[in-house]
C-alpha cells in the first residue's frame, strides 16, 4: 500500500511540473494583434481579387464564396456578388450570372452603377428573355439618361426587337444608334447594313411603318423601292409608279435609282391598256371544249347586243384565248391579254384546276379578272380576283334550305361515285346535314364508268349481306303446324326476298344527270320507292326527263339557270339564243351572258372615268345590284 501511495503522488507531481513548464511559453496565437476571423476575411476577399487579375476564374468563384460565407454583411459584400455575376457572365454562364446582378440591384439600390443595369439587359437578351430585356433597356434610359453607354443599349434595343419581330421598332432604335457621333467608319457601315436587312425582310405593313421612321433620312429611298415591289407584285400599279417614282425622282445617289428606273420602264409598260379590248379565257379544243363552247355563246350574244346598243362608247373588241383545259397554256395566254393585247379585264377561265394558277397571274399582272371556275375561296387571290357562278356552296345551302327548312326532311341517304366530286359533295352535305339537326343513315359509292348500281343500291337497303332466316316466332309456329299434320310450306315461300329497309327520306346523288337517270330506274326495281332524290346542278338538263322519266318525278336539284323562270329578262335571252344557236341555253351560257352584260353596265356608267385596270376593279368591286337571268 505505501508503494502505489509514493507511485500515486510521484505521477503527480511529474504531471504538474510538465503542465507549468508548457505555460510560460504560452502559444503563438495568443499573442496576435488582431481576431483571427477578421484575418480570414481579409485574405479571403484578396486570395479572390488576386485570381480575378490573374482570370483564374474557378479559384476565384471559390474564395469569394468563402469571403461571402464568412462575412454575410461585410463591406466587401457588393464588390463579390458584381465579381461573381461577372465570372458568369464571361463565361456564358448567363442562367447563374442573372440572380446576381437581380440580387445587387435589389440590395443596393442606391448604389448607381450604370454597368450593371447593362449586364443585366444583355443577360436577357442572351437567356433569349427579349421582353425582359428590352424593358431592362428602357429602365437603364431613364435612369442613366445622363450617362455614357446610350449607343450599347440603342443596339441591345433594336436586337431585341428584331427577335420579337417588330421591325419596324428594330429600325428606330438603330436609326438612333446610327445617329450618334461616336458611330463612325466600319461600324456604321454594319449598321446601315443591318437596317437594309430589316427593310428587305419587311412586310408591306411594315415598310409603311419603317417610312414614318425615316423621312428625314435617305433610307427612305430603299423602302419605298420595296414598297413599289409589293405594289407592283400584288397588280396594284398605279401605287407601285407613285412608290418608285419617289425614288427615281429624289434619290440624292444614282445608285439608288438604277433598279428603280427599270420598274418604272415595266410599270408604265404595264399600265398602258386599251379600254376597248375584254379578254377571255375558255376551253375551246380538249375534253372540256364542249363547255367552253356553251360559255362563249353566252358571251357572244351578250356581246353582239352590247354592240347594238353601245351608246357611244368605242367599239368594243372581244380577245378570246383557247386555254386547252390546260394551267400553262391559260398562264401564257393571260400574260399576253395583259401586255400585248392591253386587255382592260378578263373573263374565265372556267376550269378550277386552270383558274388557281391563272388568277394569280392576274393578280400580279394587275388584271382584273372574272372567273367562272368554281373554286372555293378563289377571290381570297388578291382584289383583281372577281367570280360569277354557282358555286357548291351556293348549291348546297339552297338545297338543304328547301329540303330541311321547308319540306321538313331528316333522314338521308348518299349514293356518290367515287371520284373528287363525289367526295366533295358527300362531305359537305354530310356536315350541312347534320349541322341542321339531321342524320346521315346510308353511304355508299360507285365506280364512275358503272352503268350497272345493283350493289350499291343493295348495301345501301340492307339487301346485300344475308339476314337471319327465321325468327323464334316463325320457328313455334312451324314446329305446331307440323304436330297437327300440316303440310310443310312450299319452298319458295320460304325463299322469298326480304324487303329493302328504306330508313331515310331523300337520296343525294351527286352525278350527272346521264348516269344519274340509270341510277333512279334501278332503284326503283328495287323497292327504294316513296324517297325523294336529291342532285347538283349537274341535272340540270331537259334530257334527265328522257332518260328517267317518271323515275325522276318530284326529284330536287339547285340551279343557277331555269329557262322557263317568269324572271325578266329570262324569256328574252332564250329566244335569243334559241334563234342564233338552235338550242336551249343551259347554266353556262346563262353565266357566259350575264358576266359580259356586267362588263357591259359598268363600261355605260362610268365608261369616260374608266382609263387603267384600277379603275375598272374599283368600279366592279363597287358595282350595285344586277338584275340576271
Amino acid at each position: 500500500k505505501a508503494i502505489t501511495i509514493l507511485i500515486a503522488v510521484m505521477a503527480f507531481f511529474i504531471f504538474s511540473c510538465e503542465r507549468r513548464i508548457i505555460l510560460k511559453e504560452p502559444p503563438e496565437k495568443v499573442v496576435l494583434k488582431e481576431p483571427l476571423e477578421k484575418k480570414i476575411v481579409v485574405d479571403y476577399f484578396s486570395e479572390a481579387e488576386n485570381y480575378w487579375s490573374e482570370k483564374k476564374y474557378d479559384k476565384a468563384l471559390a474564395a469569394y464564396d468563402l469571403y461571402l460565407k464568412v462575412d454575410p454583411k461585410g463591406e466587401r459584400v457588393r464588390d463579390a456578388l458584381t465579381r461573381k455575376a461577372n465570372i458568369y457572365y464571361n463565361t456564358n454562364q448567363y442562367e447563374e450570372a442573372l440572380p446576381l446582378f437581380l440580387d445587387v440591384i435589389d440590395k443596393y439600390p442606391l448604389e448607381r452603377r450604370s454597368e450593371i443595369h447593362i449586364l443585366t439587359a444583355k443577360t436577357y437578351f442572351y437567356l433569349k428573355k427579349y421582353p425582359e430585356s428590352r424593358l431592362s433597356a428602357l429602365s437603364w434610359l431613364e435612369i442613366y439618361k445622363y450617362y455614357a453607354g446610350k449607343e450599347e443599349i440603342f443596339f441591345l434595343l433594336g436586337q431585341n426587337l428584331k427577335e420579337l419581330n417588330n421591325y419596324p421598332r428594330a429600325l428606330y432604335w438603330w436609326l438612333k444608334l446610327l445617329e450618334s457621333p461616336l458611330i463612325e467608319g466600319e461600324e456604321k457601315e454594319k449598321i446601315r447594313s443591318q437596317l437594309l436587312d430589316l427593310i428587305y425582310q419587311a412586310t408591306e405593313d411594315e415598310l409603311i411603318k419603317m417610312a414614318n421612321y425615316t423621312k428625314e433620312c435617305d433610307l427612305i429611298y430603299p423602302i419605298y423601292y420595296q414598297l413599289a415591289k409589293f405594289y407592283f407584285f400584288s397588280g396594284r400599279l398605279e401605287e407601285a409608279h407613285e412608290a418608285v417614282l419617289k425614288v427615281v425622282r429624289f434619290a440624292p445617289e444614282e445608285e439608288w435609282a438604277i433598279k428603280p428606273k427599270e420598274m418604272l420602264q415595266m410599270i408604265d409598260e404595264r399600265l398602258k391598256v386599251s379600254p376597248n379590248v375584254i379578254g377571255c379565257l375558255l376551253p375551246l379544243s380538249g375534253p372540256f371544249a364542249i363547255y367552253g363552247q356553251e360559255v362563249l355563246n353566252g358571251l357572244e350574244l351578250g356581246f353582239d347586243i352590247f354592240q347594238e346598243n353601245n351608246e357611244g362608247l368605242s367599239s368594243i373588241e372581244l380577245v378570246v384565248r383557247d386555254t386547252e383545259g390546260d394551267p400553262e397554256i391559260a398562264i401564257e395566254a393571260i400574260e399576253e391579254l395583259a401586255e400585248r393585247d392591253r386587255a382592260l379585264v378578263t373573263i374565265g377561265p372556267l376550269i378550277s384546276k386552270v383558274a388557281e394558277g391563272v388568277v394569280e397571274k392576274a393578280q400580279e399582272l394587275g388584271m382584273p379578272i372574272i372567273t367562272l371556275s368554281q373554286s372555293e375561296a378563289i377571290t381570297e387571290k388578291g382584289e383583281m380576283v372577281f367570280q360569277n357562278c354557282l358555286s357548291p356552296e351556293d348549291q348546297l345551302r339552297s338545297l338543304i334550305n328547301k329540303v330541311m327548312g321547308e319540306m321538313g326532311l331528316k333522314r338521308f341517304a348518299i349514293l356518290y361515285p367515287a371520284n373528287s366530286y363525289g367526295r366533295y359533295f358527300m362531305d359537305k352535305l354530310w356536315d350541312k346535314v347534320e349541322s341542321r339537326g339531321g342524320m346521315i343513315t346510308a353511304v355508299e359509292s360507285y365506280d364512275p364508268k358503272n352503268t350497272d348500281f345493283a350493289v350499291e343500291i343493295k348495301k345501301m337497303v340492307g339487301l346485300f349481306y344475308p339476314r337471319p332466316k327465321i325468327d323464334i316466332e316463325e320457328d313455334e309456329e312451324g314446329q305446331l303446324e307440323q304436330k297437327m299434320g300440316e303440310p310443310e310450306r312450299e319452298e319458295e315461300e320460304s325463299e322469298e326476298e326480304p324487303e329493302p329497309i328504306v330508313d331515310f327520306d331523300a337520296v343525294f346523288i351527286p352525278d350527272s344527270y346521264e348516269r344519274v337517270g340509270l341510277i333512279a330506274s334501278q332503284l326503283a326495281y328495287y323497292d327504294v320507292v316513296g324517297v325523294t332524290l336529291l342532285g347538283t346542278n349537274l341535272w340540270n338538263s331537259p334530257k334527265l326527263i328522257d332518260i328517267a322519266g317518271r323515275y325522276v318525278h318530284g326529284a330536287i336539284f339547285p340551279s343557277g339557270f331555269f329557262s322557263g323562270s317568269s324572271y325578266i329578262g329570262v324569256d328574252s335571252f332564250v329566244d335569243q339564243y334559241k334563234t342564233s344557236f338552235g338550242q336551249e341555253p343551259r347554266l353556262l351560257a346563262a353565266i357566259g351572258y350575264d358576266t359580259i352584260r356586267v362588263v357591259k353596265e359598268i363600261l355605260k356608267e362610268e365608261g369616260g372615268e374608266i382609263k387603267t385596270r384600277e379603275d375598272f376593279r374599283s368600279a366592279l368591286a363597287g358595282n350595285r345590284y344586277f338584275d340576271s337571268v
